[in-house]
């Protein structure tokens, strides 16, 4: 009777791994259903825990391809910081928007304010006032091309999780990398 009572638990835990182990890799078919046509995020570490913010609008084009317009906020103190207002075409190759690896240009207005008064162009510019204060401080277009992975997370799949990066550079030559951390958003 032992052997017997052995054989039949055997049997049941084997059937239930296994068909709990079925149930655990099928695929949510919520995601691959929803309709979200736009997302709406931002960078909560940067709010947090740096003078760095940004927020960003996403908008579906066609299954593959959104358009993104963002602005971005660095303070370094006494009024001086950067500045951004860019907008980009993202191209999703796994063929589902807001979902996945991503790659598209940029094309912005990127600018950083300095101290204005004389002291500091002094300093900048080695006591010249030439051109190359202006390089610095001031708007400044910019191309570039970005590259990320995005995520729709939850039952619902309406949390969207995004991380990613890129260069831009600008069109008085200046590079300039851009890091996008992590950014958390809705899709609706």
């Amino acid at each position: 009777m032992t052997i017997r009572y052995l054989r039949f638990v055997a049997v049941h835990v084997t059937l239930l791994v296994t068909l709990a182990t079925t149930g655990f890799a099928q695929e949510s078919t919520a995601g691959q259903s929803a309709a979200y046509n736009q997302v709406i995020s931002a960078n909560p570490f940067g709010w947090i825990l740096l003078p760095w913010h940004n927020a960003e609008y996403e908008r579906k084009v066609t299954d593959r391809v959104t358009l993104a317009l963002s602005g971005s906020k660095f303070d370094w103190g006494d009024g001086d910081g950067f500045y951004n207002v860019s907008t980009a075409f993202r191209y999703y190759p796994g063929g589902t928007h807001f979902r996945g690896f991503y790659l598209g240009p940029r094309i912005g207005i990127f600018w950083a304010t300095l101290g204005q008064d004389d002291e500091d162009v002094d300093e900048v510019s080695g006591g010249q006032d030439d051109e190359d204060v202006d390089e610095v401080s001031g708007p400044n277009l910019g191309l570039g091309l970005e590259i990320g992975y995005a995520w729709l997370l939850g039952s619902e799949q309406h949390l969207s999780v995004s991380i990613g990066g890129g260069a831009t550079k600008m069109f008085n030559g200046t590079p300039l990398p851009m890091i996008r951390l992590v950014n958390i958003g809705w899709a609706f």
